[in-house]
């Protein structure tokens, strides 16, 4: 019986990985992306809009600028760097930033236990931003 509860109690405390839902779009559009040096990087939003991340016309979204974090050769598109979106063990990622000037969270593509970070692949397809 002792073997049952406790399985069924790590079961239960197991970490879920961290997700953006339905219910977050409307914080996060319109939500500014600034690095952990000050660097404005864009913001979030559909595509359609001129500073959106998600626009392929847009200086945050290009591969070759150097705000952009789609620059894999920039401070925060790379792999390796503290301050990229990239890296999953980055300890600076972008910060999330509301209309109301408040922290929301951080863009990252992980940890996955870590539910302050959101992956922005994630916001893209949840928020159809496409």
């Amino acid at each position: 019986m002792k073997n049952i509860l406790l399985m069924i109690s790590i079961i239960f405390h197991t970490v879920v990985p961290a997700e953006v839902e339905v219910w977050d779009c409307n914080e996060l559009k319109g939500a500014k992306i600034v690095s952990s040096d000050g660097e404005y990087l864009g913001t979030l939003g559909p595509s359609w809009e001129s500073d959106s991340i998600y626009n392929e016309y847009s200086e945050y979204s290009s591969e070759w600028g150097s705000n952009s974090i789609y620059n894999e050769y920039s401070d925060y598109g790379s792999d390796y760097s503290n301050a990229s979106v990239f890296n999953e063990y980055a300890s600076d990622p972008p910060k999330i930033i509301n209309e109301d000037n408040e922290e929301i969270g951080l863009l990252s593509v992980g940890p996955d236990w870590d539910d302050e970070r959101k992956h922005p692949e994630d916001i893209k397809y949840t928020c159809d931003w496409d």
